[in-house]
Formats: C-alpha cells, sequence, structure tokens
C-alpha cells in the first residue's frame, strides 16, 4: 500500500527548513543599523602658541607645532585621556577625557590655557590693549580677566577713554599656564 501524496506536507517542511536557515543567518550577521567595530579618528589642532607632545592614556602619540594639525587614527571604542605638553619643558597644557564611539571622528583643539588679570587702580575709566588689539574697557576700581591667552611676548597698554592717552604699558612673557597680573595704578 502506497502513502498518499499531500501536497502541504512538503511546503510545510520547505518552508520550516528555510525559516531555520533565515533565522540562523540573522543571528550571524549585523544589520545595518546595527553598532559596527569601525575604528575612530582624532583630530587635534594646535592653537596655543607653543609645539606639544600628545599623549593618548599616558603613551606619547606625536608632537604638533603651533598652528598645525595631526590625527590619532584606528582609535576603538572607549574612554581615552588625552594630554598635551609643552615639548620645551613638559608641562601640562591641555588634558580632556574623550568618550570615543565606533566609527566616529573628533576633533580637539589645543588653545591657550594662561589668564591675564587685570586691576584698573587709576582713577578713570581706561582702554586695555594687547599688542595694538583693543581689549575692551575696563572701569575704575574693577578688575578683569583676559582668557585663554597663548603662549608667547604680549604689550599691554592702557589710555585714557576719555583723551585716548596712554597712561600704563607692561610687557608679559606667557610661558606656563598660570594666571598672570597687572595692576594699573597713577
Amino acid at each position: 500500500m502506497s502513502r498518499p501524496k499531500i501536497p502541504g506536507r512538503k511546503i510545510a517542511a520547505v518552508a520550516g527548513a528555510l525559516s531555520g536557515i533565515l533565522l540562523l543567518s540573522l543571528m550571524g550577521c549585523k544589520s545595518a543599523s546595527s553598532p559596527t567595530s569601525a575604528a575612530s579618528s582624532v583630530l587635534i589642532a594646535n592653537q596655543c602658541g607653543a609645539t606639544v607632545d600628545i599623549f593618548m592614556d599616558g603613551t606619547s602619540k606625536f608632537t604638533i607645532a603651533d598652528g598645525a594639525s595631526n590625527s590619532v587614527e584606528n582609535v576603538s571604542q572607549g574612554s581615552y585621556l588625552f594630554e598635551a605638553k609643552k615639548s620645551d619643558n613638559g608641562n601640562l597644557v591641555y588634558s580632556t577625557t574623550l568618550d570615543v564611539q565606533a566609527g566616529a571622528s573628533y576633533s580637539l583643539s589645543v588653545s591657550g590655557a594662561a589668564t591675564v588679570l587685570i586691576t584698573n587702580r587709576y582713577g578713570e575709566i581706561l582702554k586695555i590693549y594687547a599688542n595694538d588689539v583693543y581689549l575692551g574697557d575696563i572701569g575704575d576700581q574693577v578688575s578683569q580677566t583676559v582668557s585663554r591667552v597663548r603662549f608667547g611676548s604680549y604689550k599691554y597698554s592702557a589710555s585714557r577713554k576719555s583723551d585716548g592717552t596712554v597712561v600704563a604699558t607692561t610687557s608679559i612673557d606667557v610661558t606656563e599656564v598660570k594666571e598672570y597680573g597687572w595692576v594699573i595704578t597713577k
């Protein structure tokens, strides 16, 4: 006696086999929207006024001259400490922790980190200049901070707001990341 042919049984068996193959292949594949393990890059630009050495988690990566940039390539996902140290003395200029995501591009800027605190005790409102660039007015008995000062030499001058007469000058050599000060008196 022979078995009767049941077409639905073959279709169900083939469909079940295809479903199993599809399920197994999906488990081993990532969709286009799932995260990848692609490496990232970090572009570092130096605008601090001095040549710096770049470190990532304490490991030296490269040296960048003022006004130049360079990239750390093939950075895997994770958290990293980036530091910039002056090449001539190893003093820390810049430090940040960067949380890197897979396949992303990042940029960091090493800029001036020193400050200059200017205090006006002259008795009237003064106009303040650095290397002949107007910074602003400062009231009498007022202190103001000039932020993000790059390494280098600066000639500061103060002139009366009333008639423009220069009443004080000073030179400041910014060689460290610290606060420099200038008190203007009569």
